[in-house]
């Protein structure tokens, strides 16, 4: 079953609801859980300075409301929740669909969901990365309505008892037997005053892209607090495997200023799969955090590539204006100073002294990620991908057109308002 659950949304709803036997006892299973929706100008780093003020106000707000609950679901299903993690997390390696076990036993007592079935890997807990490194903004008994009244009132965050240091924070959506969770974009930095040597780096891509062509380099952008004298290295990796294998495509790059930039030129290895990103910020103290895209990229075949065989394609191997297409030249292009050895795991916040929570993820989730794409499903240059129809065509110029409107950049810097 566990393999099951993290792909179960991204299914046809029936055939989701086939799939798994909790999902197939429940009435609701098809039912589309309501996300945590973040006001879109969200930004990118949020600083909590106690020194000032250690309970700080936010705004989340939803797509609409969803009160409708059915006779075969918990009393209190179809609520939010809020809760904060010392560490990011790419969306290969979701978050466990259980916040605790008497939210399993819960749905066990009501019959949409068997006890049996869970792991301790199932339940946020007892989970062995994050079961020290989560903390309930709101608690399981303030879980509400998903209602506009209820959004538009936020909530309020006490950091008092918190360790100093990055969260990310996130929706939590209660409706067993799938709950569902909701990233906030960016970062939010515990601090304790202005010196960073007293607190880890914190870190957050904000990048959205979920496709990029083979020949071009995509720049992770977002936004870093830490000492004078960190660097940052990036990964890649893979998706599809249980465990992510990382791969360094940049190491050691010096950090100047708050303004993260860092460009990914894909390996030939990574065309036509789907893969995970990565950027690590260290400081001189050696504490490390890891910092993720909001999204998965597919590296599609090239778009631009001039080089082309045959009469009936153009020089320009452009996607409209030629009825039949010839043999194409395909070069997955040359990408210098990528290491063939696998890069450490990613991390939260780590020290020499401490023990590291590093590692892949491999719990339940139904946030419907993407696995690995086969070059079966993608078009490709010899695919005819120089006339002006059918799949490579469509493809060519409904990618560019999400590429543009993507190209976008949420503000930057914060204060957290109190």
């Amino acid at each position: 079953m566990r393999s099951v659950r993290p792909c179960i949304l991204g299914l046809p709803p029936v055939l989701a609801a086939l799939l798994t036997p909790a999902l197939a006892r429940a009435g609701n299973g098809i039912h589309e859980r309501t996300p945590v929706k973040w006001p879109d100008d969200t930004t990118c780093m949020t600083v909590i300075d106690r020194s000032q003020g250690a309970v700080v106000h936010f705004d989340y707000e939803i797509p609409a409301e969803d009160t409708m609950i059915t006779a075969d679901e918990v009393s209190d299903s179809r609520r939010h929740q809020f809760v904060a993690f010392c560490r990011n997390h790419t969306p290969q390696e979701p978050l466990p669909v259980w916040l605790s076990w008497k939210d399993v036993e819960i749905a066990d007592a009501a019959g949409i969901s068997d006890k049996a079935d869970a792991t301790d890997q199932d339940v946020l807990e007892t989970h062995s990365i994050y079961k020290d490194c989560f903390s309930r903004v709101t608690g399981d008994d303030e879980r509400r309505p998903i209602t506009f009244a209820e959004a538009a009132k936020g909530f309020d965050w006490d950091t008092t008892a918190l360790a100093a240091g990055p969260y990310i924070l996130q929706g939590y959506t209660w409706e067993p037997a799938f709950n569902i969770w909701s990233k906030r974009p960016g970062v939010i930095h515990v601090v304790d005053g202005p010196d960073l040597s007293a607190v880890a780096p914190a870190a957050a891509l904000m990048n959205t892209e979920d496709f990029l062509f083979g020949e071009d380099t995509l720049v992770l952008h977002g936004c870093v607090r830490a000492m004078p004298g960190s660097t940052m290295s990036g990964y890649w990796a893979v998706t599809g495997a249980d465990t992510l294998d990382w791969k360094p495509f940049a190491e050691g790059v010096p950090i100047d200023g708050e303004a993260l930039e860092l460009p990914f030129k894909p390996p030939p290895e990574a065309l036509v799969e789907t893969v995970a990103l990565r950027v690590d910020v260290t400081d001189p103290m050696q504490r490390t955090f890891s910092a993720f895209p909001q999204a998965l990229v597919v590296v599609l075949p090239g778009s631009g590539d001039t080089t082309t065989t045959g009469s009936d394609c153009s020089d320009t191997n452009a996607f409209i204006g030629n009825e039949s297409c010839g043999e194409a030249s395909s070069s997955g292009g040359d990408v210098t100073g990528v290491a063939s050895s696998t890069g450490e795991a990613p991390t939260g916040t780590t020290s020499p002294d401490a023990t590291s929570t590093g590692g892949a993820t491999t719990s339940s989730d139904v946030t419907g990620e993407s696995a690995s794409t086969t070059s079966e499903e993608l078009p490709t240059r010899e695919s005819c991908g120089c006339h002006s129809g059918g799949l490579a065509g469509s493809w060519a110029w409904t990618g560019l057109v999400l590429l543009g409107l993507r190209r976008r950049r949420r503000g930057v810097f914060a204060p957290a308002r109190r």
